[in-house]
């Protein structure tokens, strides 16, 4: 949208077109906080107005509570299932195998990136054979770990860091290569050695596309351990979700999924967070339009 406001007037028989600041830039910092009230507010009227409406209709009889029972007999349910433990082993569960899959899958993903960026005899041996690989379907290579690792957590984990590897490792590479050459060759004429042209020129500048891909992979890893749990695991959320499907408990199957969705927008957010204190240029900036 834009900031300024336009008017026309006649001038001697000719159109004068006069541009004048708009509400932005008059006051930048009471525009911003007021847009991001109106932000808050939207995000949370929304999923509010969908439980109203959700409640109002199964208690009117309109949806059919066998299938969607109420917002408050899921939520009488997700108590009960923490009361008793069942669903927070199973949250911690998740959670354990997420945090350790992720950070592996990152830490690779980064550190093999910036090798392939950074030499060009890497980038040969292996990226064709990273991308033929990323292009895989995952859960695909699921049986191999199986295989490899036998039942239990262990694939599972393996599995969420291989499916974050892959999207982090070729968004490094990437973001090293894009790293203008002005750059380097003004560090070289300096005098730049080769770690410090990495720490002070080709980190700071490929930092904000890594740290994007990081923030994206987070919601992923949630989806992908979630989703191997139902299907093969005898813990975790996932396989809650599905075992209450079977029993015929959508109240709890509800709950399930509800929490599920919440660990993923908390993983999301604390990822992001991190990356703005690590990232200068992943911190908010006031924005002017």
């Amino acid at each position: 949208m834009s900031t300024l406001m336009t008017s026309h007037e006649e001038l001697g028989g000719r159109e004068l077109v006069r541009r004048t600041p708009g509400p932005a830039e008059l006051a930048p910092q009471r525009h911003a906080r007021r847009r991001r009230g109106v932000t808050l507010t939207l995000a949370w009227a929304t999923p509010v107005l969908i439980v109203v409406v959700w409640e109002l209709t199964a208690q009117f009889g309109i949806l059919d509570t066998r299938f969607f029972p109420a917002p408050s007999v899921i939520w009488q349910a997700g108590v009960q299932s923490i009361q008793d433990g069942v669903m927070t082993d199973a949250i911690v569960d998740t959670v354990r195998k997420l945090v350790i899959g992720y950070g592996i899958g990152v830490v690779a993903g980064v550190a093999l990136g910036v090798l392939l960026g950074l030499s060009w005899i890497a980038r040969a041996a292996l990226e064709h054979t990273l991308v033929a690989l990323y292009t895989l379907p995952k859960l695909a290579l699921f049986p191999v770990f199986l295989l490899i690792f036998g039942l239990g957590g262990l694939p599972q984990i393996v599995l969420v860091g291989v499916s974050v590897f892959f999207i982090v490792v070729l968004a490094s590479t990437t973001a090293v290569l894009s790293v203008e050459q002005g750059y380097r060759d003004a560090a070289e004429v300096l005098g730049a050695k080769r770690t410090q042209l990495l720490r002070h020129v080709i980190l700071p500048a490929a930092l904000p596309a890594i740290a994007t891909s990081i923030r994206l992979t987070a919601g992923i890893g949630i989806l992908v351990i979630v989703g191997i749990e139902m299907v093969s695991g005898d813990s975790g959320l996932g396989y809650l979700i599905f075992q209450r499907s079977q029993v015929f408990d959508p109240a709890t199957m509800y709950a399930g999924v509800i929490i599920a969705g919440v660990i993923g927008v908390a993983f999301t957010g604390l990822v992001s967070l991190a990356l703005k204190f690590a990232v200068p240029q992943q911190r908010p900036r006031l924005r002017r339009s």
